[in-house]
């Protein structure tokens, strides 16, 4: 996996666990992936977007996305 790729990995996990600990820090890590502004906002509202629609997803009780046993995503391959 590419830095850039890392460094947005990274970005969303923190935005979506502890989003009350973003800080410059974090903004200044995409950027230094070659992330541009754009990008980050954009990356950010998408972010944002899922996590609040999985929770209101979840908090009206709808049932959990099922993943099929055998289905196979080219990004989770390693060829």
């Amino acid at each position: 996996m590419d830095g850039k790729t890392k460094a947005l990995l990274a970005y969303a996990k923190k935005l979506t666990e502890t989003p009350n600990f973003i800080e410059d820090a974090d903004i200044d890590n995409m950027r230094s992936a070659g992330w541009d502004e754009k990008g980050i906002y954009e990356a950010s509202a998408l972010i944002a977007f899922f996590n609040f629609s999985g929770r209101m997803e979840a908090a009206s009780g709808l049932p959990k996305d099922e993943v099929p046993d055998d289905a196979k995503f080219a990004e989770a391959t390693s060829d």
